[in-house]
């Protein structure tokens, strides 16, 4: 398994970032960096909401990527009382919401499945806003030039 670069920049403090930091220093092979590089980062951080106790964790190479890293910082969420869901691309076929559910060992995870729709907007349309997105493909999550983004330091 390779390392994973987490891409973080937001200057406003964040309780389920330092959630995250904590978990990726314990790790001790994944690193943090501020420094927008879509060519170098594998994991997108992005705080959304400042309200709300929802973390939205991707699945495709996300979880995927390093599951019992995922798996971890799941439980450490929820020891922290926030609600990690899976918002997924995918659409809502049994077999993907079963490969998902196996992935996640039967957790009892909320698994949100957009069929391929922009994720912020979907969740937003569920009547749930977001307090922290860990996505490797931020497109999916919103369009480029909106407030998410330049907040969170990715401007085009």
């Amino acid at each position: 398994m390779s390392d994973l670069v987490f891409y973080y920049h937001n200057r406003l403090p964040c309780t389920a970032f330092a959630i995250l930091e904590a978990a990726i220093k314990e790790h001790g092979e994944h690193e943090i960096i501020s420094t927008f590089d879509e060519f170098r980062v594998d994991q997108y951080v992005l705080a959304d909401s400042s309200t709300s106790r929802i973390i939205a964790i991707d699945f495709d190479n996300t979880i995927t990527a390093d599951p019992d890293f995922y798996l971890s910082l799941i439980q450490r969420y929820r020891e922290s009382s926030w609600e990690p869901i899976v918002c997924t691309l995918r659409d809502d076929m049994d077999d993907n919401l079963l490969e998902i559910r196996e992935r996640l060992q039967g957790d009892g995870m909320r698994i949100y499945t957009t069929d391929g729709r922009k994720k912020r907007a979907f969740m937003l349309h569920q009547g749930i806003s977001v307090g922290l997105w860990i996505d490797d493909y931020f497109p999916a999550i919103t369009q480029f030039g909106t407030p998410l983004l330049i907040r969170n330091g990715i401007e085009y």
